[in-house]
Formats: C-alpha cells, structure tokens, sequence
C-alpha cells in the first residue's frame, strides 16, 4: 500500500466514524499479553478477511469519537510487526495463530510522525476456512459483514472447505429411484435432441444412453442431475427443490404493516417445468411497452426476456446441491425497481464477479450443466434451456446493453449468489408516458434512460449513462448530442446535459434581458437599454414577448410611463 491509498483509507474510515468492511483498525499498545482482548480479536479479522475478500489491518491508531483515529500512546510497531510474523508463519507448528496461513504483507507508515503498522490479509487461495486454530473451526472461523467479524454458518464452512474441489454430488444415485420415475414426453425429447446433433451418446444397447450421459448411475438409479432435469416430481426426494417468487409492494421486503406480497408462485416439478413457470410469474408481474415500426407493432418487456431465462437457468445449474444446502430455495424477489434472483452456493474456485465476462465456463455441477444443453426450450427458437459453454452471460450483458438497461450486479458472499437486474422505471406508466410525449410511443430505451436520470440527477454525464448501461461512451455521447440537437438535452459543459429551461430556447437578445433583470429590484425600458446596450425601439417587441411567456413580469400597463420589469420569483 503506498503512502497516498494509506490516507485516503483513514479519510475515509474519519469521514463515516468507524471500521469498514476493507479496513479493520486497532491501538495495540501497553500490555499484550494473551488475554489481551484485542490481540484475540486480531486474528478474527485475519479470518474473516481470507474468508471473505480480504483487507487491512491498521495497527497503532486509537479510535477517538471526537478527534478520529489518532496515534496510539504506547504502540511498540516492531514487537507488534514480530506478533504477526509469528502468528502468521505457516512452517511454525506452535506459533500459527490461524490456519490455513493466507498470504500476506506487513509495512510501516506514519501518522502525525508516529508508526501505524498496515497488514494486508490476501484472500484464501486454498480450501478454507480460515480459522482461530485454539477455537477450532466451529466457533474460530469468522467472515467480514461491514465492520464486524462474524461466525461462519455450518454452510459456509462447507462452502469454502469444499471451493476449490470438483464436486461430484449431481452424479450421485438417488434411492429407491428407477427409469420410471422419468417424464417420458420429457425423456423423448431429449432423446430427439441428441438424435438431431448427430450425438454418439445413443450408441450401445437399449437404455445405455442413459448411463452415457448419467441420467442414470451405474447401480441403475437415477442421478440427482436426472432426477432434478427429468423426473416427473423431483420434490418426493428434494422437498426443497423449489423456486420461490415473490413480488414486494416496495423496494425492500415487507414495507408495509399489512401487505407481504403483492404476488407469489412456488414453483416445483423438474427444472424445465420450475423455469417456465417462474418466467411466466416474472412476465405477468413486469411492465410491457407497445413498440411501433412501420405498420408492425410489438410488445417489449422492461427486462428482455433471454435475459430472465438465462439468468434463472444459471441459477438451477450452479446452485449448491449438497446435503447441508439442500434446505435452500432459489429466490426470486420483484420490486418495483429490480429482480433480484438468489441461489444458494458461492462461486466455485477462484471465479468472481470480475470474471464473468470472460467466456469460460465454470459449472459447479457438470452433468446437470450437460443434461440442460440436451433439453430442448418450449419455445420455437430451436435452443437449449442452457448453452454451458461461457456464453450465457455475456449474452446477458449485450441485451441489456442493447435495451439501453443496465448491465446485470452480481452480488457473491461466501454461501450465496445474487443477480440483480434493473427495471429502472422506463415502463412506470407516468415515466414512459412523460418519455413518449417527448419522443414519440416508439422511443430508444437509451434515450428514454437519458431523460429520466437528466430529471432526477439534474445534469446528466457521458459517465453516469456508462455505469447505467454499460454502452461505449462514443456511442452515448452521439445519443446525447442528438437529443441536445433535437432541444431535448442542453448541453451546460462537455459531455455533461441537463433538461432544457425556457431559457434554452431565447434568442440572444431575450437572454440579454433576462440576464439585466432580477426578481427584486423593477428595472425600466431605459435601463434595460443602459445594461444590453440595445436600442428601445429593438427591445419593445422582445420586452413584449417575454412579458406574454411569462418569463418577466410587467409593474404596470403598457401605457405607464412608469411601466418596469422584473423576473418571476421562481426563476
């Protein structure tokens, strides 16, 4: 860490008044002896920083309610530097205060000329979880949550003891199952599917097929995979095999005394059938606009619908399946302003939200993954539930980009993911029918966006329709100088545009009234010429004009002789 990001983190952490979830700050000084409170507390925050995504630790400052985080009296930096060294040493068998070790890095800077040791704990690269060796890992293991260290659930443990194996559990045989507990009209098809591809996985005798591509194991049972893609009601085995919908009345749960849903589906059975009635409870409970072209016209759903279908299937596919996850459902929450669909079960291996764009595949659950590119979609497109080969979610990104929506959040804890896609409120009736009074009924969703975020931010930027939409920004700096060319966008300094005022719209000599006058003090003809250096026999028609709009105010009638002007008090 360099000098400079050591004082913008303290700022920071001053600015709000206490630790965050990047930094964890502590004196250190006097006596530090085992039971000292804060040298146990230390190595929490070493684990919960290589649980999480890990962090600093700034050693040496006290923290004062009313002067901030100051220099601790007493803080011994190199006794505290020899602490970590030792407690950090892998090859020290007696001395490790954690394990497994995470990487990490130690250095001194000053504050007020006084040492503040920074400790940067790195991640786990390895299975976790990282641990309080004299706590064991049920009570030792702990996670950063804002600024607080908190004990891992039993799932996350699980979760990360497990993040880098390749798990196998999809392929287990499930009990008590045989070939009869398959959807046959489902199973046929698939089978079509793999006849059309040309697929060698029909080779061998009757019902081998099967086993090629585990829909059964070899004790002749079911997979889970099979079961869960293919069984006629998978529940009588996984009982918690669900997706539950849920629509909020507001922008968080329960808002409201009275109302806890405004809408709400369980959705069971096999996965196709759990994905068609999902995204159908979604589509009821989403916004469509009427998109003219031509003579042809057509309904377009607020979020586009392979976006929905994609982001569902990548929730059933790499979802945690294990014993201790099973108890889970996948939720999908709509609010008003966003859909946010949750599956149980982190990122496996060293993938990350960073990462998505990047075309390669990482599936949690391989045959799962394999039997869904098998089973043909419901709808005439001729595709799959799902590709498994890296490409879903870039596709995600580029209709959302090409809706002029905002790209997809990913949101990943240690036992959890969270996709959020935005509504953003162009379909609100008031909205859109604001936008199409501007625009016309057929209007671009980016130039929609455009003019909402002009309104309620006040000065729209190239950058802020960049983070909204993910577009290049030379494409959107065309957008937005076509709405400045078409007097919807005026633009008050490079690439930077705000909702047009009367004022917009004057020629030069209206602005140069305007510009002479203000609400309080009433300024003759006479004067108004003095300031514009406009004659009064040119300002009388201007004078008239403004006075009719309403943008300045007349003290007497036409024929006063003491007949002045002023602006409006809400200009």
């Amino acid at each position: 860490m360099s000098g400079l990001a050591f004082h913008d983190h303290l700022a920071r952490l001053r600015a709000q008044g206490q630790d965050d979830d990047q930094v964890e700050v502590k004196a250190l000084a006097g006596h530090l002896g085992k039971k000292n409170p804060e040298i146990r507390s230390l190595w929490e925050s070493v684990s919960a920083f290589a649980n999480t995504t890990g962090g600093f630790l700034f050693l040496g400052l006290n923290e004062d309610k009313e002067l901030g985080f100051t220099p601790a009296p007493g803080f011994d930096a190199q006794d505290v530097i020899a602490r970590l060294h030792q407690g950090l040493d892998a090859a020290d068998s007696t001395g490790a205060k954690v394990e497994p070790v995470p990487d990490y890095s130690v250095q001194i800077e000053y504050l007020d000329k006084a040492p503040v040791v920074v400790a940067r704990i790195e991640p786990l690269s390895v299975n976790g979880p990282c641990y309080v060796r004299e706590r064991g890992i049920k009570n030792g293991s702990f996670k950063r949550v804002g600024e607080a260290d908190r004990n891992l659930s039993p799932l996350e443990i699980y979760e990360l003891q497990h993040r880098f194996d390749q798990l196998t559990i999809d392929a287990n045989p499930v009990p008590r199952t045989t070939t009869d507990d398959l959807d046959p009209d489902l199973l046929d098809s698939v089978k079509k599917h793999l006849r059309s591809t040309g697929s060698r996985a029909l080779s061998g005798g009757k019902g081998q097929w099967l086993r090629h591509i585990k829909i059964t194991a070899p004790t002749g049972e079911l997979t889970v995979a099979g079961l869960l893609c293919l069984g006629t009601y998978p529940q009588e085995a996984f009982p918690h095999h669900l997706i539950d919908v849920a629509v909020h009345p507001g922008n968080t749960k329960s808002t409201t005394a009275h109302t806890r849903f405004l809408d709400r589906k369980v959705c069971d059975g096999h996965i196709p059938a759990m994905l068609h009635d999902c995204l159908q409870t979604i589509k009821k409970n989403l916004r469509v606009r009427r998109v003219v072209s031509g003579a042809q016209g057509h309904d377009v759903l607020e979020i586009p619908e392979d976006v929905l279908r994609e982001a569902l299937a990548n929730a059933v596919m790499h979802r945690d399946y294990s014993e201790q996850a099973l108890a889970q459902r996948i939720h999908v929450d709509i609010y008003p302003d966003r859909v946010e669909i949750t599956n149980p079960g982190g990122f496996p291996g060293a993938k990350s939200p960073k990462d998505l764009l990047d075309g390669i595949p990482a599936a949690r659950n391989r045959v799962l993954a394999r039997l869904l590119s098998e089973i043909p979609t419901p709808t005439e497109s001729g595709g799959v539930l799902a590709e498994s080969n890296g490409s879903g979610i870039p596709r995600m990104f580029a209709a959302m980009q090409e809706a002029g929506l905002p790209v997809p959040e990913y949101t990943v804890n240690i036992a959890q993911v969270k996709v959020t896609l935005r509504r953003f409120g162009l379909m609100e009736p008031s909205v859109n029918e604001w936008l199409s009074g501007l625009l016309g009924r057929d209007y671009h969703a980016t130039d929609g966006i455009a003019l909402v975020l002009a309104r309620e931010l006040g000065v729209v930027s190239i950058a802020d329709m960049r983070t909204q939409t993910g577009q290049d920004s030379d494409d959107l700096r065309v957008a937005l100088h076509q709405l400045r060319d078409r007097g919807f966008l005026a633009e008050v300094c490079p690439d930077h545009f705000r909702i047009p005022t009367a004022e917009d719209h004057l020629s030069e000599a209206e602005r140069d009234i305007l510009g002479a006058l203000s609400p309080t003090e009433p300024q003759s003809s006479r004067n108004i010429s003095e300031a514009t250096g406009r004659s009064l026999a040119s300002l009388r028609p201007v004078l008239r004009r403004l006075v009719d709009s309403g943008l300045i105010q007349a003290t007497a009638p036409p024929t006063s002789r003491n007949r002045a002007y002023l602006l409006p008090q809400r200009l």
